[in-house]
């Protein structure tokens, strides 16, 4: 099975989500999310997220911790040894509309020997409130784009011994402005940074991915932006396909992408991540 990161929704252009429940951990949850690390293990001890209100911070560490856990890797809140890493997170929410803000936070895993620190970053676009009342899907969301991250960190055996395919970014077609080659090196980019292989056009056994970018005639100062993106198998067959669309200011894009590049990349890499987890592993080499 595949483990990547899903660095966080689209801001500018997100993907639909289905409307989440309230949250509301379980007796066994709470119980779970405090339990002792085995002494003889490499567990991980999950610290305070500073810059979150408790409502949120408070079940997004349980979430993580019990997403570890289903890895068989040891994890609690708070609780550790002397052999555990130490993760801690620094958050800020920052409003993006009168209907949405985004949860942005910086993970630091902090080994058991004081070596270097990695580092994860994570964006989410959720809805205003909700901070202050999480949802079970947007908790599960943000945990398992945290911990597909940790894992390989964890234990850098996992991808060799599941043979990691690489992948090919072919192109996109349709983009305006200098769209075509920027959405190219950006989505390349966020592959990289969450451990997936990049690999020439003509690799054997390379997963390939494509887009296609279409805009509508302008309304009004806005026009509708859409992104498809294509995951095919070597063989030519399709894995799944992403598509993203928002309304975007007339013209924004028609010269320089700069930023927005990425937080499509962003958004595309969380739709993408869920169907590198079905393409088969490779054989490992003998």
């Amino acid at each position: 099975m595949y483990r990547f990161l899903a660095l966080g929704v689209l801001a500018l252009l997100a993907a639909c989500q289905p409307l989440p429940q309230p949250f509301q951990p379980s007796a066994q949850e709470k119980g779970a999310a405090v339990a002792m690390l085995p002494k003889d293990t490499h567990g991980v001890s999950i610290l305070e997220i500073s810059g979150l209100p408790s409502a949120l911070s408070g079940p997004l560490r349980a979430a993580i911790a019990q997403r570890l856990r289903d890895e068989d890797i040891p994890a609690a809140v708070d609780i550790g040894h002397r052999g555990a890493f130490l993760l801690r997170g620094e958050a800020s929410l920052t409003p993006l509309s009168p209907q949405e803000e985004e949860v942005q936070i910086a993970w630091f895993l902090v080994p058991p020997d004081g070596g270097d620190v990695r580092m994860i970053n994570r964006r989410d676009a959720i809805p205003r409130g909700q901070a202050q009342n999480p949802t079970i899907p947007q908790l599960d969301r943000i945990a398992r784009g945290v911990t597909t991250a940790l894992v390989p960190m964890l234990n850098p055996t996992v991808a060799e011994a599941q043979g990691v395919r690489g992948v090919s970014v072919w192109g996109v077609d349709g983009a305006p402005g200098d769209g075509k080659l920027a959405l190219k090196r950006a989505l390349e980019f966020i592959l990289r940074e969450n451990g997936v292989p990049i690999v020439e056009r003509d690799t054997p056994e390379a997963l390939v991915v494509s887009g296609t970018v279409s805009l509508a005639k302008p309304v009004s100062g806005v026009q509708l932006i859409r992104l498809r993106w294509v995951l095919l198998m070597p063989d030519g067959s399709e894995l799944g396909t992403v598509e993203q669309e928002n309304q975007i200011p007339a013209g924004s894009l028609d010269n320089n992408w700069g930023e927005a590049a990425i937080f499509a990349a962003e958004g595309a890499f969380e739709g993408l991540a869920a169907l590198l987890e079905k393409a088969p592993p490779l054989k490992p080499k003998s």
